[in-house]
């Protein structure tokens, strides 16, 4: 088996890292054989979780355009891997990849080799649901791979005029490619939400969290959480 989890938005600060994070540990508690890969050139957030073992990757030149040669060795590393494959990559480079891997054919490539190619797009409400909603209508436009959508409701409900993305033209046009919904609730910002600003802020997992001194309350909000999201991958990505 070889699935490969891209992460992609053009728009920072939106939770890419986060989902990166979610579905390395997801892969993880299966059992599969992993390579983890972070891309950002400004923030590389995914390379820090070192219990993940990240390699980092900076596929961007000194224009912030495509190292072709570094992309073609990630993309090598992909291909070569029997098991789960998790990239994170940068807002900055978003169009520029996109008009890369269109123009090289890399997904084509890909499944050419045998891999299951996902797209991962966080979605955040807001003034920024528009930003993200045309990254993820560049996505669908551009490839023909699935797609799994995140909504993010930390600014607010993912909606578009009132209505929820899957009620939107974009979502209409191409459910036929959407693998799965992934809601990632809002939650009170005073107990979950420092608990997991802890948590990501000392670059920990799940499975860390034993090893620490973390209340037995603040374990059960992390145990919800993980077992929420997990839930949600199995209907679809297992």
């Amino acid at each position: 088996m070889k699935l490969c989890n891209l992460i992609l938005m053009s728009k920072g600060g939106v939770g890419k890292s986060f989902i990166s994070w979610v579905i390395a540990q997801y892969g993880v508690s299966k059992g599969y054989p992993m390579y983890c890969a972070d891309t950002d050139p400004g923030n590389p957030t995914f390379a820090g979780y070192s219990a993940l073992q990240v390699q980092y990757i900076d596929i961007a030149n000194d224009e912030m355009q495509i190292d072709r040669k570094r992309f073609d060795d990630l993309v090598d590393n992909i291909a070569e891997h029997e098991g789960y494959s998790v990239i994170d990559t940068g807002s900055t480079t978003f169009f520029p990849l996109m008009s890369y891997v269109t123009e090289a054919r890399t997904f084509d490539t890909l499944k050419q080799e045998g891999v299951r190619v996902v797209v991962h797009v966080p979605l955040v409400g807001g003034s920024a649901v528009k930003e993200t909603l045309a990254a993820l209508e560049k996505v669908l436009e551009c490839t023909d791979v699935e797609v799994v959508i995140w909504l993010n409701g930390y600014f607010g409900a993912v909606e578009l005029n009132g209505k929820p993305v899957t009620e939107t033209q974009l979502y209409k046009k191409y459910v036929s490619r959407v693998l799965g919904v992934v809601n990632v609730k809002t939650r009170a910002a005073d107990t979950f939400g420092m608990d997991f600003s802890t948590l990501l802020g000392n670059k920990l997992t799940f499975d860390a969290i034993p090893d620490h001194k973390f209340k037995l309350a603040e374990r059960q909000r992390f145990a919800e959480v993980r077992r929420e999201l997990f839930d949600q991958l199995d209907a679809f990505i297992a």
